[in-house]
Protein backbone atom coordinates (compact mmCIF):
# COMPACT_ATOMS: atom_id res chain seq x y z
CA UNK A 1 0.00 0.00 0.00
CA UNK A 2 1.21 3.20 -0.90
CA UNK A 3 1.23 5.55 2.39
CA UNK A 4 2.15 8.92 0.90
CA UNK A 5 3.51 11.11 3.77
CA UNK A 6 0.98 13.82 4.62
CA UNK A 7 0.79 17.75 5.77
CA UNK A 8 -1.68 20.31 6.93
CA UNK A 9 -2.01 21.29 3.70
CA UNK A 10 -2.18 18.22 1.95
CA UNK A 11 -6.12 17.36 3.48
CA UNK A 12 -4.66 13.26 3.48
CA UNK A 13 -5.65 12.09 7.15
CA UNK A 14 -2.67 10.93 9.36
CA UNK A 15 -1.80 7.41 9.71
CA UNK A 16 -2.16 6.52 13.40
CA UNK A 17 -1.45 3.16 15.05
CA UNK A 18 -4.34 1.69 17.42
CA UNK A 19 -4.84 -0.78 20.12
CA UNK A 20 -4.61 -3.79 20.03
CA UNK A 21 -6.59 -5.65 22.65
CA UNK A 22 -4.95 -8.28 24.92
CA UNK A 23 -8.17 -11.02 24.33
CA UNK A 24 -7.53 -10.54 20.41
CA UNK A 25 -3.96 -10.12 20.25
CA UNK A 26 -3.68 -13.53 18.12
CA UNK A 27 -6.98 -12.85 15.75
CA UNK A 28 -7.13 -11.14 12.64
CA UNK A 29 -7.76 -7.34 13.14
CA UNK A 30 -9.75 -6.72 10.17
CA UNK A 31 -12.63 -9.36 9.12
CA UNK A 32 -11.86 -11.12 5.99
CA UNK A 33 -12.97 -8.99 2.89
CA UNK A 34 -15.43 -10.97 0.64
CA UNK A 35 -14.25 -11.63 -2.60
CA UNK A 36 -16.39 -10.16 -5.96
CA UNK A 37 -17.73 -13.44 -7.40
CA UNK A 38 -16.59 -13.92 -11.36
CA UNK A 39 -19.63 -13.54 -13.73
CA UNK A 40 -20.54 -16.92 -15.57
CA UNK A 41 -18.63 -17.84 -18.16
CA UNK A 42 -20.37 -16.75 -21.31
CA UNK A 43 -20.86 -19.14 -24.22
CA UNK A 44 -21.16 -18.21 -27.44
CA UNK A 45 -24.30 -17.73 -29.27
CA UNK A 46 -25.53 -18.02 -32.89
CA UNK A 47 -24.53 -14.72 -33.62
CA UNK A 48 -21.97 -13.05 -32.41
CA UNK A 49 -23.28 -9.01 -30.97
CA UNK A 50 -20.82 -6.26 -31.14
CA UNK A 51 -20.05 -5.15 -27.61
CA UNK A 52 -21.36 -2.14 -26.21
CA UNK A 53 -17.83 -0.49 -25.43
CA UNK A 54 -14.72 -1.61 -26.23
CA UNK A 55 -13.03 -3.64 -23.45
CA UNK A 56 -9.21 -2.31 -22.27
CA UNK A 57 -6.94 -5.68 -22.30
CA UNK A 58 -3.89 -6.18 -20.67
CA UNK A 59 -0.83 -6.67 -23.64
CA UNK A 60 -0.39 -10.39 -23.72
CA UNK A 61 -4.05 -11.20 -23.29
CA UNK A 62 -4.59 -9.51 -26.85
CA UNK A 63 -2.91 -11.53 -29.41
CA UNK A 64 -4.35 -14.57 -27.66
CA UNK A 65 -8.01 -13.89 -28.04
CA UNK A 66 -7.60 -12.50 -31.36
CA UNK A 67 -6.47 -15.80 -32.82
CA UNK A 68 -9.23 -18.05 -30.87
CA UNK A 69 -12.12 -15.81 -31.83
CA UNK A 70 -12.91 -17.13 -35.24
CA UNK A 71 -13.60 -20.83 -33.67
CA UNK A 72 -14.95 -18.78 -30.68
CA UNK A 73 -17.54 -17.30 -33.14
CA UNK A 74 -18.23 -20.51 -35.07
CA UNK A 75 -22.08 -22.20 -33.70
CA UNK A 76 -20.88 -25.56 -34.60
CA UNK A 77 -18.25 -25.51 -32.60
CA UNK A 78 -19.85 -24.19 -29.73
CA UNK A 79 -22.84 -26.95 -30.09
CA UNK A 80 -20.50 -29.76 -31.18
CA UNK A 81 -18.23 -30.28 -27.82
CA UNK A 82 -20.07 -27.33 -25.80
CA UNK A 83 -17.73 -28.90 -22.45
CA UNK A 84 -14.52 -28.07 -23.85
CA UNK A 85 -14.55 -24.44 -23.99
CA UNK A 86 -12.52 -22.53 -21.50
CA UNK A 87 -14.64 -19.57 -18.76
CA UNK A 88 -12.61 -17.01 -19.39
CA UNK A 89 -12.60 -13.58 -17.18
CA UNK A 90 -12.02 -10.40 -19.13
CA UNK A 91 -9.62 -8.04 -16.64
CA UNK A 92 -10.09 -4.39 -17.47
CA UNK A 93 -6.78 -3.38 -15.26
CA UNK A 94 -3.59 -4.66 -14.70
CA UNK A 95 -4.32 -4.28 -11.26
CA UNK A 96 -7.48 -6.71 -11.50
CA UNK A 97 -4.86 -9.51 -11.80
CA UNK A 98 -2.27 -7.89 -9.53
CA UNK A 99 -4.60 -7.87 -6.42
CA UNK A 100 -5.03 -4.23 -6.98
CA UNK A 101 -2.47 -3.07 -4.55
CA UNK A 102 0.34 -0.26 -5.25
CA UNK A 103 3.00 -2.02 -3.33
CA UNK A 104 6.52 -3.12 -4.70
CA UNK A 105 6.62 -6.28 -6.35
CA UNK A 106 3.56 -8.68 -6.95
CA UNK A 107 2.04 -10.95 -5.16
CA UNK A 108 2.45 -14.64 -5.33
CA UNK A 109 0.75 -15.38 -2.28
CA UNK A 110 2.10 -17.56 1.21
CA UNK A 111 2.42 -13.86 2.10
CA UNK A 112 5.12 -13.29 0.09
CA UNK A 113 5.79 -10.38 -3.23
CA UNK A 114 8.37 -10.78 -5.60
CA UNK A 115 10.80 -8.16 -7.36
CA UNK A 116 12.40 -8.81 -10.53
CA UNK A 117 15.14 -6.73 -11.04
CA UNK A 118 18.17 -5.73 -13.96
CA UNK A 119 20.17 -4.26 -11.16
CA UNK A 120 21.45 -4.39 -7.94
CA UNK A 121 19.23 -5.29 -4.93
CA UNK A 122 19.94 -1.36 -3.38
CA UNK A 123 19.22 0.73 -6.23
CA UNK A 124 15.97 -1.28 -7.37
CA UNK A 125 14.34 -0.23 -4.01
CA UNK A 126 15.41 3.01 -4.47
CA UNK A 127 13.84 3.39 -7.48
CA UNK A 128 10.49 1.87 -6.27
CA UNK A 129 11.00 3.95 -2.78
CA UNK A 130 10.98 6.73 -5.08
CA UNK A 131 8.35 6.08 -7.68
CA UNK A 132 5.85 4.90 -4.56
CA UNK A 133 7.00 7.20 -1.51
CA UNK A 134 5.66 5.24 0.94
CA UNK A 135 5.51 5.88 4.66
CA UNK A 136 7.32 3.29 7.11
CA UNK A 137 9.08 2.53 9.89
CA UNK A 138 12.98 0.99 9.53
CA UNK A 139 14.08 -1.11 12.28
CA UNK A 140 17.61 -1.33 12.33
CA UNK A 141 20.23 -3.99 14.42
CA UNK A 142 23.67 -2.31 15.98
CA UNK A 143 25.50 -5.14 17.56
CA UNK A 144 22.37 -7.19 18.22
CA UNK A 145 19.98 -9.44 16.11
CA UNK A 146 16.30 -7.76 17.82
CA UNK A 147 14.89 -6.38 14.63
CA UNK A 148 13.63 -9.39 13.81
CA UNK A 149 12.76 -10.59 17.15
CA UNK A 150 10.37 -7.28 17.63
CA UNK A 151 9.13 -7.52 13.84
CA UNK A 152 7.65 -11.10 14.92
CA UNK A 153 6.34 -10.12 18.42
CA UNK A 154 4.10 -7.29 16.73
CA UNK A 155 2.51 -9.35 13.90
CA UNK A 156 1.68 -11.80 17.11
CA UNK A 157 0.36 -9.70 18.84
CA UNK A 158 -1.20 -8.03 15.78
CA UNK A 159 -2.82 -10.97 14.45
CA UNK A 160 -0.72 -10.38 11.53
CA UNK A 161 1.50 -12.66 9.50
CA UNK A 162 5.08 -11.47 8.81
CA UNK A 163 5.23 -11.11 4.81
CA UNK A 164 8.41 -11.32 2.47
CA UNK A 165 9.38 -9.15 -0.25
CA UNK A 166 12.09 -11.15 -2.24
CA UNK A 167 14.01 -9.86 -4.70
CA UNK A 168 14.99 -11.30 -7.96
CA UNK A 169 17.35 -11.23 -10.60
CA UNK A 170 15.24 -10.70 -13.74
CA UNK A 171 15.60 -13.48 -16.56
CA UNK A 172 17.23 -16.06 -14.05
CA UNK A 173 15.26 -15.66 -10.87
CA UNK A 174 18.27 -16.10 -8.24
CA UNK A 175 16.99 -14.72 -5.07
CA UNK A 176 18.95 -11.83 -4.35
CA UNK A 177 17.50 -10.55 -1.28
CA UNK A 178 14.51 -11.32 0.79
CA UNK A 179 13.08 -8.09 3.25
CA UNK A 180 10.60 -9.30 6.19
CA UNK A 181 7.86 -6.47 6.75
CA UNK A 182 4.79 -6.58 9.06
CA UNK A 183 1.57 -4.11 8.07
CA UNK A 184 0.35 -3.18 11.46
CA UNK A 185 -3.07 -1.97 11.82
CA UNK A 186 -3.72 1.62 13.22
CA UNK A 187 -7.08 3.08 14.60
CA UNK A 188 -7.64 4.61 11.32
CA UNK A 189 -7.91 1.01 9.76
CA UNK A 190 -5.00 1.90 7.42
CA UNK A 191 -1.81 0.38 8.75
CA UNK A 192 1.90 1.54 8.84
CA UNK A 193 4.69 -0.96 7.49
CA UNK A 194 7.49 -1.79 10.37
CA UNK A 195 10.74 -3.46 7.75
CA UNK A 196 13.88 -5.15 8.95
CA UNK A 197 17.04 -4.16 7.44
CA UNK A 198 18.63 -7.33 8.10
CA UNK A 199 18.21 -9.13 4.81
CA UNK A 200 18.01 -12.85 4.19
CA UNK A 201 19.72 -14.34 0.99
CA UNK A 202 22.28 -11.77 0.06
CA UNK A 203 25.58 -11.07 0.20
CA UNK A 204 27.48 -8.23 2.34
CA UNK A 205 27.34 -6.02 0.08
CA UNK A 206 23.63 -6.05 -1.06
CA UNK A 207 22.35 -6.26 2.73
CA UNK A 208 24.90 -3.03 3.78
CA UNK A 209 23.06 -1.08 0.38
CA UNK A 210 19.66 -2.03 1.20
CA UNK A 211 19.74 -1.06 5.09
CA UNK A 212 21.12 2.56 3.59
CA UNK A 213 18.07 2.90 1.53
CA UNK A 214 15.55 1.33 3.98
CA UNK A 215 16.66 3.93 6.73
CA UNK A 216 17.51 7.04 4.28
CA UNK A 217 13.64 6.47 2.85
CA UNK A 218 12.29 5.85 6.32
CA UNK A 219 9.42 8.16 8.01
CA UNK A 220 10.86 6.85 11.25
CA UNK A 221 14.30 4.73 12.17
CA UNK A 222 14.32 2.93 14.65
CA UNK A 223 18.20 2.05 15.90
CA UNK A 224 18.46 -1.20 18.29
CA UNK A 225 21.41 -1.08 20.04
CA UNK A 226 23.07 -3.64 21.68
CA UNK A 227 25.81 -3.91 25.04
CA UNK A 228 28.36 -2.60 22.96
CA UNK A 229 31.66 -1.07 25.05
CA UNK A 230 31.24 2.86 25.07
CA UNK A 231 34.84 2.76 24.08
CA UNK A 232 33.56 1.25 20.77
CA UNK A 233 30.09 2.56 20.31
CA UNK A 234 31.52 5.13 18.23
CA UNK A 235 33.33 2.98 15.64
CA UNK A 236 29.86 1.19 15.00
CA UNK A 237 28.12 4.31 14.47
CA UNK A 238 30.33 5.45 11.30
CA UNK A 239 28.43 3.72 9.04
CA UNK A 240 25.01 5.55 9.94
CA UNK A 241 27.10 8.62 10.44
CA UNK A 242 28.32 8.33 6.54
CA UNK A 243 24.55 8.06 5.69
CA UNK A 244 23.19 10.33 7.70
CA UNK A 245 25.58 13.06 6.22
CA UNK A 246 24.67 11.79 2.13
CA UNK A 247 22.69 13.56 -0.29
CA UNK A 248 20.43 10.23 0.30
CA UNK A 249 19.14 10.57 3.71
CA UNK A 250 15.26 11.54 4.00
CA UNK A 251 14.51 10.33 7.15
CA UNK A 252 13.47 12.99 9.69
CA UNK A 253 13.23 11.18 12.75
CA UNK A 254 15.93 8.84 14.47
CA UNK A 255 15.49 6.90 17.62
CA UNK A 256 17.97 4.83 19.48
CA UNK A 257 16.69 1.79 21.32
CA UNK A 258 19.07 0.67 24.25
CA UNK A 259 18.58 -3.07 24.93
CA UNK A 260 21.06 -2.69 27.76
CA UNK A 261 21.77 0.05 30.63
CA UNK A 262 26.00 0.55 30.14
CA UNK A 263 25.95 2.18 26.97
CA UNK A 264 23.20 4.35 27.34
CA UNK A 265 25.06 7.55 28.46
CA UNK A 266 28.00 7.28 26.37
CA UNK A 267 25.11 6.80 23.41
CA UNK A 268 22.97 9.87 24.50
CA UNK A 269 26.26 12.17 23.91
CA UNK A 270 27.22 10.47 20.58
CA UNK A 271 23.13 10.72 19.31
CA UNK A 272 23.35 13.86 20.08
CA UNK A 273 26.53 14.41 18.27
CA UNK A 274 25.44 12.95 15.26
CA UNK A 275 22.03 15.08 14.50
CA UNK A 276 24.08 18.18 14.70
CA UNK A 277 24.26 20.35 11.71
CA UNK A 278 21.93 17.68 9.85
CA UNK A 279 18.23 18.37 10.72
CA UNK A 280 17.50 14.91 11.69
CA UNK A 281 15.79 14.82 15.17
CA UNK A 282 18.03 12.33 17.26
CA UNK A 283 16.68 11.09 20.73
CA UNK A 284 17.82 7.88 22.94
CA UNK A 285 14.45 5.64 24.68
CA UNK A 286 14.89 4.03 27.59
CA UNK A 287 16.25 0.35 27.73
CA UNK A 288 13.95 -1.54 26.60
CA UNK A 289 13.89 -5.30 27.81
CA UNK A 290 10.92 -6.95 26.37
CA UNK A 291 9.30 -6.25 22.76
CA UNK A 292 6.01 -4.42 24.42
CA UNK A 293 8.73 -1.61 26.09
CA UNK A 294 10.28 -1.80 22.56
CA UNK A 295 6.89 -0.69 21.01
CA UNK A 296 5.63 1.21 23.64
CA UNK A 297 8.78 3.62 23.24
CA UNK A 298 8.44 2.98 19.03
CA UNK A 299 4.51 3.99 19.16
CA UNK A 300 5.13 7.19 20.86
CA UNK A 301 8.11 8.12 18.63
CA UNK A 302 5.52 7.72 15.66
CA UNK A 303 2.61 9.58 17.10
CA UNK A 304 5.19 12.19 18.10
CA UNK A 305 6.10 12.42 14.36
CA UNK A 306 2.69 12.26 13.07
CA UNK A 307 1.32 14.71 15.46
CA UNK A 308 3.61 17.63 13.87
CA UNK A 309 2.17 17.13 10.31
CA UNK A 310 -0.91 15.97 11.40
CA UNK A 311 -3.68 17.02 14.19
CA UNK A 312 -2.42 17.65 16.94
CA UNK A 313 -3.48 16.23 20.98
CA UNK A 314 -4.38 12.39 19.54
CA UNK A 315 -2.45 10.61 21.68
CA UNK A 316 -1.83 7.05 19.39
CA UNK A 317 -2.90 3.69 21.82
CA UNK A 318 0.11 1.53 22.80
CA UNK A 319 0.68 -2.08 22.11
CA UNK A 320 -0.15 -3.54 26.30
CA UNK A 321 2.83 -5.56 27.91
CA UNK A 322 0.18 -8.21 29.01
CA UNK A 323 -0.59 -9.16 25.49
CA UNK A 324 -1.80 -13.17 25.35
CA UNK A 325 0.66 -13.70 22.30
CA UNK A 326 2.79 -16.41 23.65
CA UNK A 327 5.96 -14.11 21.12
CA UNK A 328 5.52 -10.92 23.32
CA UNK A 329 6.25 -12.11 26.72
CA UNK A 330 9.56 -13.49 25.52
CA UNK A 331 12.53 -11.06 26.66
CA UNK A 332 14.09 -9.30 24.26
CA UNK A 333 17.70 -10.27 22.94
CA UNK A 334 20.09 -7.71 24.45
CA UNK A 335 23.76 -10.08 23.96
CA UNK A 336 26.19 -8.16 22.02
CA UNK A 337 26.42 -9.92 18.29
CA UNK A 338 30.41 -11.35 19.46
CA UNK A 339 29.07 -13.65 22.07
CA UNK A 340 26.07 -14.78 20.67
CA UNK A 341 26.69 -18.58 18.86
CA UNK A 342 28.26 -17.83 15.48
CA UNK A 343 25.39 -18.12 12.85
CA UNK A 344 26.43 -20.14 9.15
CA UNK A 345 26.51 -16.44 7.57
CA UNK A 346 28.76 -15.58 9.55
CA UNK A 347 31.11 -18.27 9.38
CA UNK A 348 31.46 -17.87 5.18
CA UNK A 349 31.88 -14.10 5.95
CA UNK A 350 35.07 -14.58 7.83
CA UNK A 351 36.10 -17.13 5.05
CA UNK A 352 35.84 -14.60 2.40
CA UNK A 353 37.25 -11.60 5.13
CA UNK A 354 40.37 -13.36 4.95
CA UNK A 355 40.88 -14.24 1.24
CA UNK A 356 40.47 -10.74 0.61
CA UNK A 357 43.20 -9.96 3.10
CA UNK A 358 46.24 -12.05 0.49
CA UNK A 359 47.85 -9.93 -1.64
CA UNK A 360 46.61 -9.72 -5.52
CA UNK A 361 42.56 -10.92 -4.21
CA UNK A 362 40.45 -8.64 -5.96
CA UNK A 363 36.82 -10.66 -5.69
CA UNK A 364 35.61 -13.79 -3.56
CA UNK A 365 32.45 -15.77 -3.62
CA UNK A 366 30.93 -18.48 -2.48
CA UNK A 367 28.05 -20.25 -3.85
CA UNK A 368 25.72 -23.15 -3.83
CA UNK A 369 26.22 -24.80 -6.58
CA UNK A 370 22.84 -26.78 -6.86
CA UNK A 371 20.78 -23.21 -7.61
CA UNK A 372 23.91 -20.57 -7.64
CA UNK A 373 22.62 -18.72 -4.25
CA UNK A 374 25.16 -16.19 -3.00
CA UNK A 375 26.08 -17.13 0.45
CA UNK A 376 28.83 -14.98 1.08
CA UNK A 377 30.82 -12.39 -1.47
CA UNK A 378 33.26 -9.70 -0.63
CA UNK A 379 35.26 -7.26 -3.29
CA UNK A 380 34.01 -4.82 -5.49
CA UNK A 381 35.59 -5.91 -9.29
CA UNK A 382 32.53 -7.97 -9.71
CA UNK A 383 29.35 -8.53 -8.28
CA UNK A 384 28.57 -11.62 -6.16
CA UNK A 385 25.67 -12.70 -8.06
CA UNK A 386 27.78 -12.15 -11.45
CA UNK A 387 30.79 -14.35 -10.19
CA UNK A 388 27.93 -17.08 -8.76
CA UNK A 389 26.35 -17.32 -12.14
CA UNK A 390 29.30 -17.46 -14.13
CA UNK A 391 31.27 -19.60 -12.01
CA UNK A 392 28.03 -22.36 -12.31
CA UNK A 393 28.29 -22.59 -15.33
CA UNK A 394 31.79 -23.33 -15.75
CA UNK A 395 32.03 -26.32 -12.72
CA UNK A 396 29.08 -27.33 -14.72
CA UNK A 397 31.08 -27.22 -18.25
CA UNK A 398 33.74 -29.28 -16.49
CA UNK A 399 31.65 -31.69 -14.86
CA UNK A 400 29.89 -32.49 -18.39
CA UNK A 401 32.73 -32.54 -20.34
CA UNK A 402 34.24 -35.29 -17.63
CA UNK A 403 31.78 -37.14 -17.97
CA UNK A 404 31.51 -37.43 -21.78
CA UNK A 405 35.53 -38.16 -21.40
CA UNK A 406 34.34 -41.09 -19.24
CA UNK A 407 36.52 -39.66 -16.16
CA UNK A 408 35.41 -40.45 -12.74
CA UNK A 409 34.47 -38.02 -10.05
CA UNK A 410 33.41 -34.66 -10.71
CA UNK A 411 35.16 -31.29 -10.86
CA UNK A 412 37.63 -30.03 -7.96
CA UNK A 413 39.18 -27.58 -9.03
CA UNK A 414 39.55 -25.08 -12.40
CA UNK A 415 41.94 -21.90 -13.45
CA UNK A 416 40.52 -19.76 -15.53
CA UNK A 417 44.10 -17.22 -16.93
CA UNK A 418 44.62 -14.58 -19.25
CA UNK A 419 45.22 -10.91 -18.99
CA UNK A 420 45.35 -9.03 -15.74
CA UNK A 421 42.93 -11.14 -14.01
CA UNK A 422 42.82 -15.08 -13.33
CA UNK A 423 39.44 -17.01 -11.92
CA UNK A 424 40.00 -19.52 -9.43
CA UNK A 425 37.35 -22.19 -8.47
CA UNK A 426 37.74 -25.13 -5.83
CA UNK A 427 34.50 -27.02 -4.36
CA UNK A 428 34.67 -27.07 -0.48
CA UNK A 429 36.05 -30.96 0.79
CA UNK A 430 34.03 -29.64 3.85
CA UNK A 431 30.66 -28.46 2.39
CA UNK A 432 30.75 -30.40 -1.06
CA UNK A 433 27.99 -28.35 -2.34
CA UNK A 434 29.62 -24.69 -2.09
CA UNK A 435 31.94 -23.44 -4.41
CA UNK A 436 34.65 -20.80 -3.96
CA UNK A 437 35.11 -18.23 -7.03
CA UNK A 438 38.12 -16.31 -6.70
CA UNK A 439 39.29 -13.33 -8.66
CA UNK A 440 42.81 -11.78 -8.57
CA UNK A 441 45.47 -10.25 -10.35
CA UNK A 442 48.33 -13.21 -11.12
CA UNK A 443 51.16 -10.53 -10.77
CA UNK A 444 50.75 -10.23 -7.48
CA UNK A 445 50.14 -13.69 -6.07
CA UNK A 446 49.78 -17.57 -7.91
CA UNK A 447 47.26 -19.61 -7.48
CA UNK A 448 49.78 -22.01 -5.84
CA UNK A 449 50.54 -19.56 -3.50
CA UNK A 450 46.72 -18.89 -2.72
CA UNK A 451 45.91 -22.54 -2.52
CA UNK A 452 47.16 -23.42 0.67
CA UNK A 453 45.46 -20.38 2.60
CA UNK A 454 42.02 -21.90 0.84
CA UNK A 455 42.61 -25.47 1.68
CA UNK A 456 43.15 -24.16 5.43
CA UNK A 457 40.31 -21.91 5.74
CA UNK A 458 38.25 -24.86 4.22
CA UNK A 459 39.67 -27.23 6.68
CA UNK A 460 38.66 -24.84 9.44
CA UNK A 461 35.28 -24.03 8.36
CA UNK A 462 34.11 -28.07 8.68
CA UNK A 463 33.59 -27.06 12.40
CA UNK A 464 30.58 -24.69 11.15
CA UNK A 465 27.92 -26.99 9.48
CA UNK A 466 26.46 -25.00 6.84
CA UNK A 467 22.39 -26.20 6.89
Amino acid sequence: MDLRRSGPASGVPVTRLRQVPPAAATAPVMPPVARPTAPPPLRPAAKAAAPAAPLIHPAPVAPMMAAAAPAAASPAAATAEPDTLVPTQWLRAEDDYLDGRTDIGRAMGNHTRELFVSCEPGEALQQQFEHLRPSYIALHDLACLASRHLLHAVAAAAGQAVQRLVIRRQGFGTTLAVLDYVDCPSEDGASVRLYATDADEADSAARQALARVLLCRATLAVVMVGDVPPHALAEQLQPLRQALYSTDWECARLVFMPLAAPPVAALTNLAKALGAGTGVHTQVGSVATRPADAWTMLSTAWNEQQAQVGQPGIVMNRLPASATAPGVMRPMPATPASAQPARPRQALERFIAELMHQPGVLAACLFDLATSKVLAHAGDAHPGADLARRGTLLVTAANTSRKQLGLPDATEELLVNGGEQSLGLRRLGSHPGLVLHLVYRPAQASWSQLRPKVMALDAALSHNPIS
